[in-house]
This record gives C-alpha cells, structure tokens and sequence, in this order.
C-alpha cells in the first residue's frame, strides 16, 4: 500500500498574498553566531532582523483565521519567511509570504543575535516618521494584480509567449505581483506543454501565479498544475492529461516518464503526486481520506481504492470539477467573477494594475485570426492564380507564396498548426519559391 499526504497544510491567503506549502522533510538548522543574517518584512510594514537557524515564534494568518507557530528560521526576505517547524513528529518547512505574517518574535535569543523585536522601516528619526515610513511600506506591498486569459488550443491560443510577456509586464512593477491565468483550454501540443514548463517555474520565482479553470483539459491542466494556487469556476474542470502518439494514447517507457513529470509538477503546486498521475492514465487509481478531526487540507491520498472518497478507478483518467476539487482540498475556492475572486484572495477588492494581460491575449486571438484568414485566402490565389497568360499567373503565385512566407514569421502557430496546415519547415516553402522564380525567368527568356 502505497499512501502520501497533500504537501500543503493550508495554502489560503490573506489580505493580498499567502500560500503556506508544507515539504516532506526538512533539516532544522543550528543556531550559531555565523549564520547567515535575515531581515523579514511582516504586513504592516515592520521589519524582523534575525538569522538562519534562530528559533522564532509567528503569528500569521491561516485562512481566515489567526494561528501561532514555533519553528527554526531557514531563509527569509522582503517576500517571505521559510521556518522549518515540527509536523506530525516529522521537520517540514512551512513558506509563509509577507502579507501573512502579523508578529515574528526570537525564542531564547542570545546576545549575539540581531535585534529580535519588529522594527518599523525607516525607524531613524521620530515615532511619527517611522510610523509613516511602515505604513508607506505596506502600501507598497500592496500586490498588483495582472490577468491573463489562456484560451483555445495549446501551442496555437494558449502558448508560453503570452505568459512572458506578462511576467514582463509585472516585472516592471516589482516581485510578487498576482497574476491570474484564466484558463479555458480543451488541452494541445505537448512540445508546448514542455516550453510552458520552463516559464511557469521561472515566472513563480518572482510573482504570485494563480490558475482560474473554467475548463483546463490536458496540456492546459498541466499547465494549471504548476500553481501554488487553483480555483475553479462553477462549471470548472481540470484533468485528463493523455499524452498521445498521434492517435495511441503512449505506453511504456514512454508512459513511465510521462507519470513521473507530471506527478513531479503536481508537486511542485504543493499537492499530491497521486493526483497529477491518475489524470494522465487510467489504472492509476486514485482515493482519499480526511483524517477525524483534520480539514480538507489535511486529505490523505492513495493509489488505491482504499480511502473513503474515490476519484478515479480504471476506467477512465481522471478530471475533477468544482467540488470533488474543493472537497479533497484540491482547490483554493470557487469564483465566477473577479469579485467573488478577490474574497477567494481574501483581497479587499478587485482593482487590476492595467488591462495588459487581457490585450496580450486579445491581439494574439485577433492576429492568429487574420493568419488563418490570409492563409486560406493566399493558398487560394496560389492554386488558381490570376493572369492572363503563364507568365502572370507564375507572378501571382510568387505573390501568393512570399505572403505565405511572410505570416511564417509573424504567427507560425497558426500557419502549422490551424487548418488548413502548411509545413512546419518554411524552408520547404521557400524552395517552392525559389523554382517559381526559376521558372518565370525562363517563361520571360522565352
């Protein structure tokens, strides 16, 4: 019987920002007088100045609720705080981000130690101007919130183009930004699915990344899996992640390695390995426990039927939706607006940084549009040319075939990839080309 247990304790955020991710081990580090020094930013704007390896006690929020947690400092930043706490009888680490944190106090502290009460920013000069230095802190902490719509096919609607350029944009703001990948996609290319990999782990190192499923099929759950954070719409889905060979779904070895990455990337969001792998293939069973007494973030998973909540048998690969997602603590909350969102969020309100995302979005649908368009319209002209003799009609064919090449550079996705589907090799279109040239010089000799 193989067992394992969701990765995050809680994961819910309050006041902009928070996601609490709980490891399988950790080492909880000494305390020793060359450690390295630590300088943590808590909500108000405070600051806490200690090392690695010092016992702390916190106060953060957990869900809607205030908690207290004792444990050895392991790193921390203006971001957030890493402690290493006792779990179960096991060290794991607990991540708690900045807009968490309430008060952060030394256990034991030692004369060596930094100082180990919260420091307002700025506290040179008098009682009035450190507290307007923190509160101005504070605000600028203030996450600013960036959605990007993820829409129709991976590798030709939702590509890892559009969710650069995002990260971009927020970059220009500052680390930690929230952005809101909403998603509705019926899956796609896996050598998508891969590039998209890449980005979403190097975009989660410097901003808060959120999946909002409306419906998140394949290559799109795979992508949603990446998040720390998943809620769903009413009518949400998520799942079925079968990688096929054109038309055979994969087996072997290759179906090996398949389970294994995608059971590592549902990790990587914090959850299950079980999950991720019992929506790539059918026999991975799939199950769950919540402990007497314990909350949905506290569900038990299996690879087996032996839990009291199933969620996938051998029949076929499995997709949650809302609540069977909310229920084994899968998701983060269920939203149909932005307003109902931001409570999600546990957000003030909903104000986004600028529409960017969601222009991102609309001029690459409008531009993958006027390909298919053009390319539909120019292999018309190439295949019935106009002209009133051979050599006019090779003329608006070379016409025809330099535009084609043209949209090459300016949206392949939709050249290769949208019906009706050019070679992916636009060399092969520029010899084409080249014979036409050829050909309409020798027509011109004779």
């Amino acid at each position: 019987m193989t067992m394992t247990t969701r990765h995050s304790f809680a994961r819910s955020i309050a006041a902009s920002i928070a996601t609490l991710c709980v490891t399988a081990s950790a080492l909880s580090l000494p305390l020793a007088s060359h450690a390295p020094p630590v300088t943590v930013k808590l909500k108000s704007g405070a600051q806490f100045k200690g090392e690695v390896g010092q016992r702390v006690r916190v106060q953060c929020m957990q869900g809607a609720s205030e908690v207290t947690l004792e444990g050895t400092i392991v790193k921390g930043d203006a971001k957030m705080l890493v402690l290493s706490v006792d779990k179960a009888g096991k060290a794991s680490n607990v991540t708690i981000l900045a807009f968490d944190l309430r008060s952060v106090d030394a256990i034991g502290a030692s004369a060596s130690l930094a100082p180990t009460t919260a420091t307002p920013a700025g506290a040179p000069g008098s009682a009035a101007a450190g507290a307007s230095n923190s509160a101005s802190a504070a605000s600028a902490l203030i996450p600013n919130i960036f959605v990007l719509p993820l829409e129709g096919t991976v590798g030709i609607g939702m590509r890892h183009e559009e969710i650069e350029q995002i990260g971009k944009e927020a970059d220009k703001i500052g680390p930690g930004q929230i952005i809101v990948l909403l998603i509705d996609s019926p899956g796609g290319l896996v050598i998508e699915g891969d590039r998209i990999h890449e980005t979403m782990k190097e975009l989660k190192k410097r901003h808060r990344v959120v999946a909002w499923i409306k419906r998140a099929i394949s290559a799109a759950a795979f992508t949603s899996l990446h998040c720390d954070e998943i809620y769903f719409m009413r009518v949400g889905a998520l799942g079925a992640i079968t990688m096929f060979a054109g038309q055979t779904a994969i087996s072997g070895s290759e179906l090996e390695a398949w389970l294994k990455k995608v059971g590592e990337v549902s990790e990587i969001g914090g959850r299950s390995s079980f999950i991720g792998r019992a929506m790539v293939s059918a026999p991975q069973l799939l199950s769950y426990d919540i402990p007497e007494g314990g909350t949905r973030q506290d569900a038990i998973f299996y690879d087996t039927m032996q839990g009291k909540y199933p969620l996938s048998n051998e029949k076929e690969n499995l997709t949650l939706n809302a609540d069977n997602a909310w229920h084994c603590g899968f998701s983060d909350g269920t939203a149909d607006t932005v307003e109902e969102l931001a409570v999600c969020l546990q957000l003030n309100g909903w104000k986004e940084a600028s529409d960017v995302g969601r222009k991102i979005h609309e001029n690459w649908q409008k531009l993958l549009k006027d390909c298919v368009e053009q390319k539909t319209k120019l292999l018309a002209d190439l295949e019935n040319p106009g002209g009133n003799d051979d050599a006019a009609m090779m003329g608006a064919r070379i016409k025809a075939l330099t535009e084609l090449i043209r949209w090459y550079d300016r949206c392949k996705a939709g050249m290769v990839y949208e019906a009706p589907n050019l070679p992916e090799d636009v060399d092969i279109l520029k010899k084409q080309l080249a014979e036409f040239k050829k050909a309409l010089a020798q027509m011109k000799r004779r």
